[in-house]
């Protein structure tokens, strides 16, 4: 048998091959075995399990599968891509082929983790926005996270200015809010969000270089920022008061047309910036207008329009705040293969902000093409996809669209031109009535991924909303709400784990530069003492680093033994069957179990009951009715049979049913035991670290006062005073709300214990038992360490405070030092500051590394 692996991580974008190679016992790179293997190719730009999922399969099929034994494939990564595998090795072409295992290896979803990255991310900002608020690139490294986690999906909109790229915004939105036409409409970026109002929009742009905002409602237009005598607002205001029609669509609608003649009326001159930003509320008969996530749209100029030659970099710069974002490259179907798409492909893929991996091509006006009623031949999708600027493009699917169907099933009184409701109104019958002639389901023409295909088509036919989901909008919108609730996650945990490991490498270089300016600062201060104070200072400085190492080490070795001596919260296999078997007795008695196993043995007994009594009848009986007889004893023992099935089915049913409520209710009451007892861990921990962090306080300050009392290098009145400092110090006090946050992403989230049901209802409470046992001594061993390392590091800083404030009263009657020693004063506590956010840091950073990270599962 040949046996492949797939490991995905989609967090870093890799997808990897093995083949197990049985005379080594060991998994081997496929790309060693086989040089010319499709499964090669591994374009991270490209590559999608979910997406190419089916093309893998059939290529490993076609590669490796003989026609005798199956072919073994055991997958590594997250449920959700098992799932898709699943279900592509379930079918039944495949299914005779193929045999799918999973892993104990996995990765968790990252929508799972999503939340709790979310908040680690939440503690962390103003420390690093405190600390490298001078860095311009980490500042914008951080903005740009930032605006990640607000599940803001950016949709930027690419496409020749005659492909229709307005309409089709405007379906996305639910009106007419761009102008169409058959000339260049759009002469800039348009950046459009969804107003948290339905009655309320909002235009924002610049007019020589003055910038405008203009507020919108239902009745009127206001103009919040910017001069209102300039002739664009007058020219403005007057087109909005001839509005025979006047709402607040038909205001923006006039609004953005009146800008962009401004900037048309003299090609020599940059009127309009760059960029305009709009605010309109989405329709929520579309599912843009109703998702939780924050779509924004982005629409260019035409990549062959003379408007603005630039565009692509104007949109790049546009972006630069955005990640996530949702490449659509509007076409028609006849010049899909034009010079000036390609080029437009080449400029896409240099924006960053884009993840081509979801690229969607978006066929427009296929309302307008003669396509064929029983759908795209095997040789017509193949020359679609041998177009230079398609095989650059494709990943997610090429989607057949009619933008002003859609937009008119959403909102018909959305329609504002004549000829686009003309068009509407000629074709309403064509897309919404199933018994016309030219009924026409666009959704069925895109051209897809096998399973993703067939998804699309079992929820476009299942909308309620004919027209919308014949013009294909409801398709296209289904996949982009797909991609931001579920794909978009990974990307955005990725972007925290990267943006917090160049925040941890910037802050050791900071404190490296600044530790090495106050080492050479402090020596010069030395230097400038007598010898005996000089004498002083050393020691007190020596002693200060013996007495952390020194304590750091008791400590973790103190906290090694109170784990293992105080924090036992191991259970037992035989205790925890035995409440098995009770609650699973409890179970079958409030389903009556006992009930339906009667009736099953009813059943049974009453077939051999009246079997025998058959084969009796036939044996004395005379040859007349001996054929009769048997015909008799036949139907009766396939009537009995049958009923007694049908009682075995009812039994096992409720035993199934009985056996998953044990295990359910089981697993849930030992995850519930193992989370208690973690916050139990912690609350321990914490209070025995901090008691003992508090006591090494105390000994350092006894220590410094014997060494200062003790001394012939000050006076008895500095000796007096200099105690009387130390004394009155302030308390260690240790700041825990950051490793609560961190320990409850780290320890307590997910499916902690790594279970999951096999074949059986039923658990394996041995092993339940071994998976809680290990899970709790590793966690609470760990969750020991960090408690203890951040009470060490408050510890650290407030012992660093303390040796510089008694440097600082040694050398205070030195004029010449007074002010070098306030700099070493300033400096250390800076070093400490920006080594307390740096631990805080480092723990969210394992905490999310951890929770990317590839885990085992029993």
């Amino acid at each position: 048998m040949t046996r492949i692996k797939i490991r995905s991580n989609p967090y870093n974008r890799t997808l990897e091959y093995y083949i197990y190679k049985d005379h080594l016992e060991n998994w081997e790179d496929i790309q060693k075995e086989s040089i010319n293997s499709k499964l090669r190719e591994n374009d991270p730009e490209k590559i999608f399990l979910p997406f190419k999922v089916k093309e893998i399969v059939d290529t490993l099929i076609a590669e490796y599968y003989t026609g005798e034994d199956k072919i073994e494939i055991v997958f590594e990564g997250t449920t959700d891509e098992y799932t898709e595998l699943e279900n592509i090795c379930s079918e039944e072409d495949v299914a005779n082929k193929v045999s799918l295992k999973r892993s104990t290896a996995v990765l968790e979803n990252a929508r799972d983790i999503l939340d709790h990255t979310k908040e680690i991310f939440g503690v962390v900002h103003p420390m690093i926005e405190s600390i490298v608020k001078d860095d311009p690139v980490i500042t914008k490294g951080m903005n740009k996270v930032a605006d990640a986690m607000k599940d803001i999906i950016p949709i930027c909109i690419f496409g020749n200015y005659s492909a229709g790229k307005s309409t089709f915004i405007n379906s996305l939105i639910g009106y007419e809010i761009l102008p169409s036409g058959g000339d260049p409409v759009t002469a800039k970026v348009f950046e459009i969000k969804r107003s948290r109002h339905s009655d309320r929009g909002k235009i924002s742009f610049a007019y020589h270089d003055e910038p405008f905002e203009l507020q919108f409602d239902e009745k009127e237009c206001r103009v919040t920022e910017g001069d209102k005598e300039k002739d664009i607002i007058q020219s403005l205001f007057s087109s909005i008061d001839k509005l025979s029609n006047r709402n607040l669509i038909t205001m923006l609608n006039k609004s953005i047309d009146v800008i962009n003649f401004f900037e048309r009326r003299d090609k020599e001159v940059m009127e309009i910036g760059n960029v305009i930003k709009v605010e309109v509320p989405f329709s929520e008969n579309g599912k843009l207008g109703q998702s939780r996530n924050e779509f924004v749209i982005f629409d260019t100029p035409g990549s062959n329009s003379q408007t603005n030659l630039d565009h692509s970099q104007v949109l790049s710069e546009s972006l630069e705040g955005f990640s996530n974002g949702i490449p659509v490259w509007v076409s028609q179907y006849d010049s899909i293969d034009s010079v000036d798409n390609a080029s437009l492909c080449d400029k896409l893929y240099k924006i960053e902000a884009l993840d081509k991996r979801f690229t969607m091509i978006v066929i427009n006006k296929a309302d307008s093409v003669e396509l064929p009623k029983t759908g795209l031949e095997s040789y017509e999708i193949n020359d679609i996809m041998e177009y230079e600027s398609v095989e650059k493009m494709y990943s997610s699917g090429i989607y057949f669209v009619s933008s002003v169907m859609g937009l008119g099933a959403k909102e018909k009184d959305g329609i504002i031109s004549d000829y686009l409701a003309d068009v509407y109104d000629e074709k309403e019958k064509k897309f919404g009535d199933p018994t016309a002639r030219s009924y026409k389901k666009l959704y069925e023409y895109n051209i897809m991924p096998e399973q993703m295909k067939r998804r699309a088509m079992e929820y476009s036919q299942e909308c309620d909303n004919l027209i919308y989901a014949n013009s294909g909008v409801y398709c296209v919108e289904m996949e982009m709400e797909q991609f931001a609730s579920r794909h978009a996650a990974y990307n955005k945990c990725q972007m925290v784990y990267s943006f917090l490991k160049s925040v941890i490498n910037e802050t050791t270089r900071r404190v490296e530069d600044k530790a090495g300016r106050l080492e050479k600062n402090k020596e010069k201060m030395e230097s400038e003492l007598d010898s005996k104070k000089q004498e002083l200072v050393s020691t007190i400085r020596q002693k200060t680093d013996d007495s952390a190492a020194l304590f750091e080490k008791d400590a973790n070795d103190f906290i090694s033994c109170y784990v293992l001596e105080n924090l036992d919260y191991s259970k037992s296999a035989d205790n925890l069957a035995e409440e098995d078997n009770r609650l699973a007795e409890e179970n079958s008695a409030n389903a009556d179990f006992g009930t339906y196993e009667g009736k099953y043995e009813e059943a049974k007994n009453e077939r051999w009951k009246r079997l025998k009594e058959n084969s009796q009848n036939i044996l004395k009986g005379d040859r007349h009715n001996f054929v009769e007889s048997v015909k008799h004893l036949a139907t009766d023992w396939a009537n009995d049979s049958k009923e007694l099935q049908e009682k075995k089915k009812d039994m096992d049913t409720v035993r199934s049913d009985v056996d998953r409520d044990t295990s359910d209710t089981m697993l849930n009451k030992v995850v519930d035991d193992y989370r208690n007892n973690i916050i139990n861990a912690q609350d321990k921990l914490s209070e025995v670290s901090k008691e003992r962090w508090q006591n090494n306080a105390s000994e350092y300050r006894d220590e410094m006062l014997k060494i200062i009392t003790g001394t012939d290098a000050l006076s008895e009145q500095q000796r007096t005073e200099l105690s009387d400092v130390i004394l009155k110090y302030e308390p260690l006090v240790f700041d825990d709300n950051a490793d609560k946050v961190f320990i409850k992403a780290k320890f307590l989230r997910g499916n902690v214990l790594g279970i999951r049901l096999g074949g059986s209802e039923r658990l394996d409470i041995r092993r339940l038992v071994s998976s809680y046992n290990t899970a709790i001594k590793k966690n609470v061993g760990e969750m020991g360490r960090l408690i203890n390392n951040s009470c060490f590091t408050s510890f650290k800083s407030w012992q660093q405070k303390l040796s510089v404030l008694i440097e600082e009263n040694i050398t205070i009657y030195n004029p010449e030092l007074r002010e070098l020693t306030e700099f070493i004063r300033d400096e250390n506590e800076r070093i400490q500051e920006l080594l307390n956010n740096q631990q805080t840091i480092m723990n969210s950073f394992g905490t999310i590394e951890s929770m990317m990270a590839w885990k085992e599962l029993g």
